[in-house]
């Protein structure tokens, strides 16, 4: 695991505290498909789809260009450095990370 990664996840998580929760209706950055490497992922104001599941999207939070999206399951992913054309996906259960780019 590189020394980014381990660096990324807590700060990315951190944000959480410190952050305002969004309604699901706001047309967030974020949303459209996404290359991250390993697969497309794909969100709405109101879901996530990583490849073959979907999952409904229960709680937003943003701080600037940074977005923590909490799931019914207790899931949490972070989102960060979100742009027109990239983004920084984290799982916060696995630690995983992914640079992404936008493809729709």
């Amino acid at each position: 695991m590189s020394s980014h990664r381990l660096i990324a996840l807590p700060l990315l998580l951190s944000l959480a505290a410190c952050v305002q929760e969004s309604g699901p209706s706001e047309p967030y950055a974020f949303v459209g498909s996404w290359d991250c490497g390993v697969e497309t992922f794909t969100f709405t104001n109101t879901t996530y789809n990583n490849g073959s599941d979907t999952y409904p999207i229960q709680n937003v939070a943003k701080d600037g260009n940074n977005y923590t999206l909490r799931f019914g399951n207790g899931y949490v992913l972070a989102l960060g450095a979100v742009t027109a054309t990239g983004l920084t996906w984290v799982s916060g259960q696995t630690g995983d990370q992914f640079n992404c780019v936008r493809v729709k």
